[in-house]
């Protein structure tokens, strides 16, 4: 990362690796969402931010059942991925759902003209298959909002939406501690290597 070559910390082995981290828990994914807005808003990256898998790739990765989430906070076992935020979400789900609509829409009014169809035919052709791309991309649109919601769910039921923020200073890490009390952040720590900080 280009960001590391102005970090403090020497190269000490923690949990990920020469990394500080800043970690807490939330009950809402509108607090997670405000908190992650307000580090970002302050110097940290998209990429210094990110969150656990789904809990049943957590749980095939650790080959046991997770009781609490307390067991994946310091664990660099825990898989992650990339924070995704609430619009880029909506995004996707809109894509999804008009991905299919507009594919088969050119493919209907292709057809229609390599047919040579009257107008009315292509009409009812085009229209038949934008029928079908709709409910082909509402139904995986819905499906995948369920999963989402599943998820959270289940994180909540361990305990909390999980989140940890990659820091760099002292600097950083005052501010990160700060942002996610800010945010209604709960069993907010750091962690990494300790008192590993250069001097400068």
């Amino acid at each position: 990362m280009a960001d590391k070559e102005h970090w403090e910390w020497r190269d000490v082995t923690g949990p990920r690796g020469n990394y500080r981290e800043a970690v807490a828990l939330f009950d809402t994914e509108q607090d997670l969402q405000e908190a992650v807005d307000d580090l970002e808003s302050h110097g940290f990256s998209n990429a210094a931010i990110s969150r656990p898998v789904s809990p049943e790739e957590i749980e095939s990765t650790l080959r046991r059942s997770i009781r609490s989430v307390a067991e994946l906070e310091d664990d660099s076992r825990v898989p992650r991925e990339p924070y995704i935020d609430r619009n880029s979400r909506s995004t996707a789900l809109m894509v999804t759902v008009f991905a299919p609509i507009y594919i088969l829409l050119l493919a209907g009014t292709g057809l229609a003209t390599a047919h040579g169809m009257e107008p009315w035919q292509a009409v009812v052709l085009v229209s038949g298959l934008g029928v079908i791309g709709a409910l082909g991309g509402g139904l995986i649109a819905y499906r995948h909002a369920t999963r989402m919601k599943d998820r959270a769910r289940k994180e909540k039921s361990w305990g909390g939406l999980l989140l940890w923020v990659r820091t760099g200073s002292r600097g950083q890490e005052q501010r990160a501690l700060d942002i996610l009390r800010r945010h209604a952040g709960r069993d907010v720590h750091l962690h990494g290597p300790a008192g590993a900080a250069a001097v400068h």
